[in-house]
């Protein structure tokens, strides 16, 4: 997503004023930025019941979402357009009064390590789709197959796979990532769009175990270069619509009311650790020393190519008579010494014609010769010339020794992978590189924890709309709330496959009988494309038409896959494998 078309809160994230940050001083969360800007919102349920009114009309609820709109617009959001501008690639040194003078090179060039960073931890995780499962623990019958196969469905019609990419990387930037649960207007079904962390917050309860009392999104509405706001406002059971002047924290005016049937607030937050603090939000200032490291060097590089050529002594050059602006030849008078265009003095003597050095500063060779000169006692001296290029030493070692040790951190402090290690192009076991990517591993157990419980949050709510959408059309199929809780989510981290490898294994595992024929299919399904179901249809077909046995065919295509083969089976078997 964009960084944000609000200029004016786009220049409150270049503090102290435009143009002007200072890089490495130490006050990201200090001077530079409030105390309470990455704050959770929470107030005690029962001071946001007494103020809640259903009609969205009364002052005293008006006024304190109000307030949270300008606490959140005043000092949280410009640490979110910060984040932001990063994943962007517009770092701060875009922005860094470096001091330079007019004549000294000024590069400002990026690391490009947030994008990095969030790209590498996204792919990692969410590149393979989510697996939605089904477990009751205390019904062994109770397989939840109607609930799976509205989220199959559900999933399929919004492009789940890609919105929860666009989940994760909000989460990763920002530290906090939001959906929004909807209807369209005319329907019972719901929808999911992902909202743009500078855009909302949530509200929570001061309970033991937090729940969302109401969520907001605002945002900037520029149509002829001006400025207003739009406010949209959710609680469990209603959405209110109001417009704003250019102060987003006033003047509302109610523009609609609506109902939904969700039961619960219809705006999620999602986040990927508990400080709710962006992926590569810690090493922004080693982030700021490396643009600042690469960013010299380029400057000494080109102050380099324009550096000064100094000329001890004289060149030796042509003259030509000297002319004005017309062509006309210019003479100095023998009396005044000055020029004139007259060819005689006024004793009608011949004036020295003035001549003019003929210097070609683009020639590529240039001839000097040494001079005579008179010391201070009288006597001749001559000089020898020398001409060279003023330059600065570039210590090219110690630089690359520092920027290599800034990388490091930055990559160790998010647990990134360094894809840039000659070792990942390798043939490497799973082992080694289940080592490399040991560090990684870690991280994501608890982002993934994290992380699911807005994914759950999305559950329940699309649970609770259909049952209560399926009450109100006396559906039969309605599927009951409390099935959300039973609903399981993994993760399949999207590491470097080894087909051969994987097929051998299945291979040993079926001949050995630890796992069954259905399995097989599962642990199969990345190899040959097939989702396991589809497969398993395929060979009870088969079957019907060669009369042959699945499971023994199946074992049959691995073994033929791992030969290398043509896709027939053994001869000896009497059947053939598709």
């Amino acid at each position: 997503m964009a960084e944000t078309n609000d200029r004016n809160a786009h220049l409150r994230s270049l503090r102290p004023t435009y143009n002007s940050i200072t890089m490495l001083d130490g006050r990201r969360y200090g001077g530079r930025y409030s105390f309470d800007s990455n704050q959770v919102y929470s107030i005690p349920a029962k001071d946001w019941d007494d103020v809640y009114d259903s009609d969205g009309k009364k002052k005293e609820m008006i006024e304190l979402i109000q307030w949270y709109v300008s606490d959140h617009f005043a000092h949280q959001l410009p640490r979110i357009l910060e984040l932001e501008r990063y994943y962007d690639g517009d770092e701060n040194i875009h922005y860094w009064r470096s001091g330079k003078g007019p004549k000294q090179a000024d590069e400002r060039i990026t690391s490009g390590y947030p994008r990095y960073i969030t790209t590498i931890h996204v792919g990692y995780e969410l590149a393979n789709p989510l697996a939605f499962g089904y477990s009751n623990p205390e019904d062994d019958g109770d397989t939840g197959e109607a609930l799976l196969d509205r989220i199959k469905l559900f999933n399929q019609r919004n492009d789940e796979a890609y919105h929860d990419m666009v989940m994760f990387k909000n989460a990763c930037n920002t530290g906090r990532a939001y959906e929004l649960i909807y209807c369209p207007e005319g329907s019972s079904e719901p929808q999911m769009a992902p909202i743009d962390p500078n855009q909302a917050f949530v509200v929570w309860s001061a309970d033991v175990k937090p729940v969302e009392l109401f969520a907001v999104r605002y945002y900037a509405v520029n149509v002829r270069d001006e400025t207003s706001y739009r406010i949209e406002v959710y609680t469990k059971d209603h959405i209110f619509y109001f417009k704003a002047g250019e102060d987003p924290a006033s003047g509302w005016t109610l523009d609609d009311n609506a109902e939904h049937l969700l039961g619960s607030v219809p705006l999620i937050e999602y986040s990927i650790n508990d400080e709710r603090s962006g992926i590569f939000e810690t090493q922004m200032d080693n982030i700021d020393a490396y643009d600042i490291a690469k960013s010299e060097m380029a400057n000494s590089q080109e102050d380099f190519s324009n550096s000064k050529l100094v000329i001890s002594g004289m060149i030796q050059h042509k003259k030509q008579p000297m002319t004005d602006g017309n062509g006309d030849f210019v003479f100095i008078d023998n009396t005044s010494g000055r020029f004139t265009h007259e060819a005689k003095d006024k004793n009608g003597k011949d004036n020295k014609q003035a001549v003019q050095s003929l210097v070609d500063t683009q020639a590529n060779t240039m001839f000097l010769k040494p001079y005579m000169y008179h010391d201070a006692n009288g006597n001749k001296m001559f000089s020898s010339t020398s001409a060279q290029y003023l330059t600065k030493e570039v210590n090219t070692t110690d630089w690359k020794t520092y920027t290599d040790e800034i990388k490091q951190q930055i990559l160790m402090g998010t647990n990134t992978p360094d894809l840039s290690d000659s070792s990942f192009a390798q043939d490497q076991t799973g082992e080694a590189l289940a080592y490399k990517l040991w560090g990684t591993d870690q991280a994501q157990a608890s982002m993934h924890d994290i992380f699911k419980r807005g994914l759950m949050e999305r559950v329940k709510l699309l649970a609770m709309q259909w049952a209560m959408a399926g009450k109100k059309d006396k559906d039969p199929k309605l599927v009951s709330p409390p099935d959300y809780q039973n609903v399981t989510i993994s993760f399949t981290p999207n590491l470097p496959k080894n087909d051969d490898k994987k097929v051998e294994l299945i291979g040993k595992l079926l001949g050995t009988g630890a796992i069954s024929d259905e399995t097989g299919q599962d642990m199969a399904a990345d190899v040959t494309g097939v989702p396991a179901s589809m497969e398993k249809q395929r060979m009870g077909d088969q079957k019907k038409r060669d009369g042959g046995d699945t499971g023994k065919m199946f074992k049959g295509s691995l073994a033929d896959f791992q030969k290398g083969g043509d896709g027939d089976a053994d001869s000896s078997s009497g059947e053939s494998a598709d």
